[in-house]
Order: structure tokens, then C-alpha cells, then sequence
């Protein structure tokens, strides 16, 4: 009977204790003044080689849509039925105002069965985002897309062949 009771005396006042300091933590970290909130910072990409004139032409279309004189005859037929009139002058609204790219690389290719993407690393005065441009065979556009992050897209159109 002693030794149940010193057992169950002995839990009862680590638990006190325990409860005690715990609240006093937590008291103590809620009044501390805020701490900065750091964003998760992933590595650069690595840059690829890509032929010059896949750099050129993806770094001209970049240009276009910000200065709203892209050509829509570019586009793949199916992509330039589907995309609005106002698509690109809205995109070049959203571009413009992030400035002037101050340098741009690619870092990655895609391959699939009817198009291919390739994907640009673009540093602005103020962020860093991503350009992907897709093409299909014939080097039609199929693909623009401007991110931060693969669901964070600022400009995007898109075609994709999907048959069910």
C-alpha cells in the first residue's frame, strides 16, 4: 500500500510540474515580440544547355507579352481559338509591372509524345519566377506560362490534348 502510494503521489507531482512549466513556457513565448517568418528558400536550379535560338526565341516571347505585341500566329490553332482577346493584354499588364528581367537561363527540358517544354529561370529586380514554353513539333506555341511555383501561375495559356 506504501509503495502504491508513493508510485501514484510521485506521477502526481511530475505531471504538476511538468504542467507548471509548461505553461509558464508558453506564457513566456506568447508575450516574446514576433519572430521574423523566414520562406522556405529551395537551391537554384542548375542551368542545361539549350540551343541559342531556343534561349532567343523564348527570351523574345518573354518581351512580347510583356510589351503586349506578341504574335498569335505562333500559337498552335487549337490554343488560339481557345485563348480570349484580352489574354495578352492582360498578361502584358501583369508583366510590365514586374520590371525588366535581369537575366534568364534554362534549367529544364521536358519531352513528351507531342510537345516539349522547356523551363527558364527569370530574375526580377524584386522576385524570381519561372517562364515555360512549350512547343509542338512543328515549333508552335502550345505552352506559356509565367510562375512562381508549380500551382502559383501569373500568366498561363495552355493547350492540352486530352481524349478520353
Amino acid at each position: 500500500m506504501v509503495r502504491r502510494l508513493f508510485v501514484s503521489a510521485f506521477s502526481s507531482n511530475v505531471a504538476v510540474t511538468a504542467s507548471a512549466l509548461y505553461s509558464a513556457g508558453a506564457a513566456k513565448a506568447q508575450n516574446a515580440p514576433p519572430q521574423p517568418r523566414s520562406r522556405t528558400s529551395f537551391p537554384e536550379p542548375e542551368p542545361i544547355v539549350v540551343d541559342q535560338a531556343t534561349a532567343d526565341r523564348a527570351r523574345g516571347l518573354l518581351d512580347a507579352v510583356t510589351h503586349g505585341t506578341f504574335d498569335r500566329s505562333e500559337l498552335i490553332p487549337q490554343l488560339d481559338a481557345f485563348v480570349g482577346p484580352n489574354a495578352f493584354p492582360f498578361g502584358a499588364k501583369l508583366l510590365s509591372a514586374l520590371g525588366a528581367p535581369q537575366s534568364m537561363y534554362p534549367f529544364e527540358k521536358r519531352i513528351m509524345a507531342n510537345q516539349t517544354w522547356t523551363f527558364f529561370r527569370v530574375r526580377y529586380p524584386k522576385e524570381i519566377l519561372t517562364w515555360v514554353v512549350g512547343v509542338d513539333p512543328a515549333n508552335r506555341i502550345t505552352l506559356l506560362d509565367l510562375r512562381r511555383g508549380p500551382n502559383n501561375h501569373i500568366f498561363d495559356i495552355a493547350w492540352r490534348d486530352i481524349q478520353y
